[in-house]
């Protein structure tokens, strides 16, 4: 296989292989009106409303322990009352990822999906405990930073499913792995993947640059980044390492993490993705 290394080079790839799946209309209808300052509770409601399949994942998910709310909702107008836009919106993203070919889920769609699923939980505590950005932000950022593996295993799956193999098993950075096969890694990928499906700006900068130097970079990459950085201490959706980390990695460092506080970190991280996990689960 060729090795290309321009966006346009891989943007040419992508449409060779069947083209970037495309993510439901509602769910581009939901996230270009959450992002206005206009946007209206009954305004997204009767738009979730449109896709009765998609409503009722989003409602059946909104009444999980994860958001632990005082009483069962049975109304999407309810549920964007309590849980805020940016949580719903949140919720018809994760029921509206093309996250698997038909069938019995694979090795490196069960990985992908656990690693993004994780993401999403620790970017969102990291964000609640540093106070650095929008929590639900954050999480969206979690859930998607690695949307550009997604979509590789979803067009090419006897391509790519080595490649994971590889990255699960810590042959090296998962970065560094997909430029020497391929010429570029899931961060370009990805970057192409969200303007595609209409995402957010500041979402899209946090997908493509989270794997950068973390002095320079934003609050939210910055905090995807952190996030990833704890999956891979602790092994989630990659295998657990040899052995503890003796230190924090850069970027939890650059949040304000000492290595003095990984003990109590890493307690606080895996107590809520097992709580969590199976939110992401809910399909």
């Amino acid at each position: 296989m060729n090795k290309p290394s321009q966006v346009g080079e891989i943007e040419t790839l992508l449409q060779k292989l069947g083209g970037i799946p495309p993510v439901p209309e509602v769910a581009c209808r939901v996230l270009k009106l959450v992002g206005t300052e206009d946007a209206r509770l009954a305004d997204i409601a009767r738009l979730i409303s449109k896709d009765q399949g998609l409503a009722t994942q989003v409602l059946r998910t909104c009444n999980s322990a994860y958001y632990g709310l005082p009483q069962q909702v049975s109304s999407l107008s309810r549920a964007v009352a309590l849980l805020g836009f940016k949580a719903v919106r949140n919720l018809v993203v994760i029921h509206s990822m093309p996250r698997r070919r038909a069938g019995t889920p694979t090795f490196a769609e069960n990985a992908i999906w656990t690693h993004a699923a994780a993401g999403a939980i620790v970017a969102r505590l990291l964000a609640v405990e540093t106070r650095k950005v929008d929590p639900e932000e954050a999480m969206l950022g979690g859930l998607l930073h690695d949307a550009g593996r997604l979509v590789l295993n979803l067009l090419m799956p006897e391509h790519y499913e080595p490649v994971m193999r590889a990255i699960y098993n810590r042959t090296g950075s998962s970065t560094e792995i997909e430029r020497a096969k391929y010429g570029f890694d899931h961060a370009q990928v990805g970057q192409l993947v969200l303007e595609k499906w209409n995402f957010p700006k500041a979402l899209v900068h946090a997908v493509r640059h989270h794997h950068d130097d973390p002095a320079q970079l934003d609050p939210l990459p910055l905090v995807v980044r952190a996030a990833d950085e704890m999956l891979w201490m602790l092994g989630f959706g990659v295998r657990e390492a040899a052995s503890p980390a003796a230190e924090m990695p850069p970027g939890l460092q650059r949040l304000g993490f000492a290595s003095e506080d990984l003990p109590a970190q890493e307690e606080r991280v895996r107590a809520a993705v097992q709580e969590g996990i199976e939110f992401f689960n809910q399909r």
